[in-house]
């Protein structure tokens, strides 16, 4: 069953009491069967709710901008070395944007500088704008008890709204790394790369390491999505809900730079956010990786928690 078929069969209950019909005698006596969802219809929903996100012209627009980073960033390193001189004139150790210096070697390195490059704004920024409207923005529509109508129930509903923010945190990383990749062998030469320890592996084994940078990249997002549904629950305005989750995240990035707070900031969701670099290093040094991965679970099991008592015990009036 579809949104749209959730929604009509919602608003013909509503009109059948609105119109003060009266309900047969003997219907009435019938005790009803309550209605469990299964699981294919579970299913149905949560590719319903994927098909909405991503048609939209906001969700489009999103990725849009995401995908332009790598072409903006590649072509700018592209005249820079142009006349044959180095980027940067630092060499390829180091994080994040160091990973710029290497770009004019291997096209590579510019998945690795894009993801750097829009991990601490532009991708976070995107996930608050679909996480802070996914339950907002339903109230704001008038949408939100008609899908409650369906036999959904408020847990799955949520739980289906959750999901679908997890697989645009994929697809928006996904998008970024594509587009980088692509630019980067359009414009750069590609073949065996060095990692940040200096030994070499081959191209193969770089594209293994970038998708697993781009799994460990979205999955540093899942604490800020949680963070998003929950404050999407807190408020009737899909607007108010994007600007709170976008203002906590700038919020955040800025606590995480003031040095008087060290003591705090490895609790920050942000805090080992660009320590998908050590995967370029040989071996791959986990510690902060594994710490990164723990710490997104600890927000998307307390907000999601938050969310999930917020929204069940909440009073749908739109």
């Amino acid at each position: 069953m579809s949104r749209a078929e959730v929604r009509d069969e919602a608003a013909g209950e509503f009109e059948a009491t609105a119109s003060g019909a009266t309900p047969d005698p003997g219907a009435a006596r019938t005790p009803r069967t309550p209605r469990t969802p299964s699981a294919l219809w579970s299913l149905g929903l949560f590719r319903s709710e994927l098909l909405t996100t991503f048609r939209r012209w906001r969700t489009l627009a999103l990725l849009a901008v995401l995908a332009a980073v790598p072409v903006l960033v590649g072509i700018a390193v592209k005249i820079e070395t142009s006349d044959g001189s180095s980027l940067g004139g630092g060499g390829g150790g180091g994080e994040g944007p160091a990973f710029i210096s290497q770009i004019s070697n291997n096209g590579l390195f510019l998945v690795f500088t894009a993801l750097a490059a829009t991990l601490p704004f532009f991708l976070p920024m995107a996930i608050g704008v679909v996480a802070g409207d996914a339950i907002a923005g339903e109230s704001s529509a008038g949408t939100l008890r008609y899908l409650l109508v369906a036999p959904a129930g408020r847990s799955r509903l949520l739980l289906t709204k959750y999901a679908t923010v997890i697989a645009f945190c994929l697809a928006a990383t996904l998008v970024v790394a594509v587009s980088a990749l692509a630019v980067g062998a359009l414009l750069f030469p590609v073949g065996d790369l060095i990692t940040i320890s200096g030994t070499r592996i081959s191209y193969a084994e770089g594209l293994g390491r970038a998708l697993l940078i781009a799994l460990v990249v979205a999955a540093s997002l899942v604490g800020i999505a949680a963070l998003g549904l929950f404050v999407s629950t807190l408020t009737g305005s899909g607007i108010a809900a994007m600007a709170t989750t976008v203002g906590l995240l700038i919020t955040v990035q800025i606590l995480d730079q003031i040095p008087q707070l060290d003591a705090l900031q490895p609790y920050f969701f942000s805090h080992y956010w660009l320590s998908f670099a050590d995967v370029m290093r040989e071996p791959v040094y986990w510690d902060d990786l594994v710490k990164n991965l723990g710490l997104q679970a600890l927000y998307a099991a307390v907000f999601g928690s938050a969310a999930w008592a917020r929204f069940t015990t909440k009073d749908i009036t739109a």
